[in-house]
């Protein structure tokens, strides 16, 4: 009875605690044991110019961290400016590994009033990407901004 009511009490305490937050995984400090949401800040800028060094106005440019989110639940979308440029915050990411598998696609959605141009997709290896602002060392990864530009052909 005595060895029951004494494992009664560990699991009831241990429920409670685990309830509260508290738990073993720093037991060897190893891991750091944080409730929270992994960050960082990420702007997106660029420039589209067709061949000849012209910007292009009113190119759709949309950010896709995860091009297998068939839903497209977190793309960013944005238009090229009158000088071509764009700029844009997202906010939806985690960590800078997240640009890893991301895209950004440029596509003309105006029909021919500012020319026609084929759709382009830059890819990770296309983006250059620097660290603007330090992490906090815990959930926090600092700011990035990621540039991408973009030389649109003419369409035949």
């Amino acid at each position: 009875m005595r060895i029951a009511l004494k494992k009664g009490w560990k699991w009831l305490l241990g429920s409670i605690l685990t309830l509260l937050g508290f738990s073993g995984c720093d037991r060897f400090g190893i891991f750091r044991c944080e409730y929270g949401q992994p960050m960082a800040h990420f702007k997106l800028i660029g420039d589209v110019k067709d061949t000849k060094g012209h910007p292009i106005k009113g190119i759709r440019v949309v950010h896709a961290p995860n091009p297998n989110d068939a839903l497209g639940w977190e793309n960013d979308t944005i238009y090229s400016d009158a000088r071509g440029h764009f700029e844009i915050e997202l906010l939806k990411h985690d960590w800078p590994d997240d640009l890893q598998n991301s895209t950004v696609t440029f596509e003309d959605v105006d029909g021919s009033e500012n020319g026609s141009y084929k759709t382009k997709v830059l890819t990770r290896a296309n983006l250059d990407v620097k660290q603007s602002q330090k992490g906090d060392g815990s959930w926090y990864s600092g700011a990035f901004t990621a540039t991408a530009n973009a030389v649109l052909e003419e369409e035949d």
